[in-house]
């Protein structure tokens, strides 16, 4: 097991750690519930695991890892280095990140002051998303999509949309020499923990944890980019989407969505598309990461 995964996976406890020391296909998620079964994502399929270290689907399950009330707190505690203080800000936004750039989503109860999220207490569940690096996966993406404009790139989650982003910033900085600038705002790119990012991004300049509209337009008004990459837009981000297009800054972002017909009925894609920012849309195969399914102009689906 990786060293960072082991440093999340001890205060499990042995059953739980040993168990999932034996699993030897590549875990994308594993979901942590109260007083529930683990369930582990391997090639976007859930399975329970067991304490013996099989994994079975989740109707054959004999004897599934349940984690309790208690347990949650201490595991919880534990990941967050036994400072929720440390943590505060990221867990009132739904996630923390742990070393080795690994994301865990956190559920629980808010406590609000003023329609804001305060606190957040009496965590239920986490979802551990395993952060990996596969150098050179965009490969066929270089092959198949001209860069000279914008791209967007469209996947359910699990595709592989991040993994791609990450590459396609180590190639175009890293080997091209390109200026390029990563907007990271929820830590997914870089897998960025104590400053350091986990993998590699090549020469990109990386704004951490910024808003995407203000790290946008720093790195405009000062990096001077000539690519900006991004995870995760949404219609809210069109304004600054357009002014990547007026500074003549090509982007590369990514969206949650599966299909032309989807991007058509959903408003935020629209919207984005809308801004002319985007000359290319890249579809992400469901059970394959990273590998693309189909390449549009985005002429072609948006204007017929």
């Amino acid at each position: 097991m990786d060293k960072t995964l082991e440093n999340i996976f001890r205060p499990f406890g042995d059953v739980f750690y040993n168990a999932l020391d034996k699993v030897k296909e590549d875990i994308s998620e594993i979901r942590v519930r109260c007083e529930k079964p683990v369930v582990i994502y391997i090639c976007g399929k859930p399975y329970f695991l067991e304490r013996t270290g099989n994994i079975s689907l989740p109707k054959k399950a004999l004897d599934p890892i349940i984690i309790t009330y208690r347990e949650m707190k201490n595991i919880f505690s534990a990941l967050c280095e036994f400072s929720f203080y440390k943590y505060q800000n990221n867990i009132n936004n739904g996630f923390i990140t742990v070393k080795g750039g690994h994301r865990i989503g956190v559920c629980g109860t808010a406590n609000l002051s003023d329609s804001s999220v305060r606190s957040v207490s009496d965590i239920t569940s986490f979802n551990i998303r395993i952060a990996r690096e596969y150098i050179g996966c965009s490969e066929s993406f270089f092959e198949k999509v001209d860069i000279r404009s914008g791209v967007l790139i469209c996947g359910i989650p699990s595709s592989g949309k991040t993994t791609l982003l990450r590459d396609i910033a180590r190639k175009l900085s890293g080997v091209d020499l390109k200026k390029v600038s990563v907007i990271d705002e929820r830590c997914e790119i870089t897998s960025s923990f104590g400053g350091i990012t986990a993998f590699d991004l090549g020469l990109s300049d990386i704004y951490c944890g910024f808003p995407k509209e203000k790290a946008i337009f720093q790195a405009i008004r000062t990096m001077s980019p000539e690519v900006i990459i991004c995870d995760e837009l949404t219609g809210n981000d069109a304004e600054s989407v357009l002014m990547t297009l007026n500074y003549a800054v090509r982007l590369i972002a990514s969206v949650h969505c599966d299909s032309v017909e989807n991007a058509l009925r959903n408003s935020s894609i629209v919207r984005l598309l809308s801004t002319g920012a985007f000359r290319k849309i890249v579809f992400l195969e469901k059970d394959i990461p990273c590998k693309i399914a189909n390449v549009y102009d985005s002429e072609e689906i948006f204007h017929d």
